[in-house]
């Protein structure tokens, strides 16, 4: 059996110029960063909580959630393409809620905080059931009531794969493929080389021939002695 690298290489070579190309779920998705990034419009009669607002996303694409928002820049390409692309509503809905137990706000998606963008900080304000909103024509975001969250749109994210990731499943599918063809291959010749063996052994500890002529010399032996 040959060997598996030359079939690696050659499977390296034709997937490795690819390999920087991102892959959105499909061309409706635009890319930014490492996500990809759509809004979904005419919901209004669908949607009726934030958490139909993520079933949306997550029926359009795999591991796709409610947008979060990581740093300023990923917020200013937002705001940008609510600007230039997307074009509505004022408002939209970010996937981030008030979590009493640790008195914080966290993203849905369980990204961690480490941005935000508020108009105005209100103090001794009551976040029982807090989400939020994001005003698209500055980037700012606003507390609001879960209960009052804006859903005429929902924008969506998700993060992309690249055609190397896709290459590396490709190669390590083939070689846990290609192993399992060679394992198989060397327990069967095994097994073939145990069976001659024992087939050799046998055939050499044959019983000599046993004749009418071995049975008088015998006997005449016993005569004379």
């Amino acid at each position: 059996m040959a060997p598996p690298f030359p079939a690696l290489l050659c499977l390296l070579g034709l997937l490795a110029p690819a390999s920087g190309a991102a892959e959105c779920p499909s061309s409706a998705w635009i890319p930014f960063g490492s996500s990809c990034y759509i809004f979904l419009q005419g919901t209004l009669d669908e949607l009726n909580s934030i958490d139909d607002a993520r079933n949306l996303c997550k029926d359009n694409a795999s591991g796709a959630d409610i947008i979060s928002i990581k740093n300023k820049e990923e917020n200013t390409f937002i705001q940008e393409m609510f600007k230039n692309h997307w074009q509505v509503p004022d408002y939209i809905s970010l996937g981030m809620f008030f979590d009493t137990d640790d008195n914080a706000f966290k993203w849905f998606d369980k990204s961690e905080m480490k941005f935000t963008n508020w108009i105005e900080e209100e103090s001794n304000e009551e976040l029982l059931n807090t989400c939020a909103s994001m005003y698209t024509k500055s980037g700012g975001w606003k507390k609001i009531s879960c209960e009052d969250l804006p859903l005429t749109g929902t924008l969506c994210k998700t993060a992309y794969k690249t055609a190397l990731t896709t290459t590396l499943v490709i190669i390590f599918t083939l070689v846990v493929t290609v192993s399992a063809a060679l394992f198989w291959f060397l327990y069967k010749r095994n097994i073939s080389s145990a069976s001659g063996s024992l087939c050799i052994t046998h055939n050499s500890t044959a019983e000599m021939p046993y004749s009418d002529e071995t049975v008088l010399i015998d006997e005449e032996n016993e005569y004379t002695a």
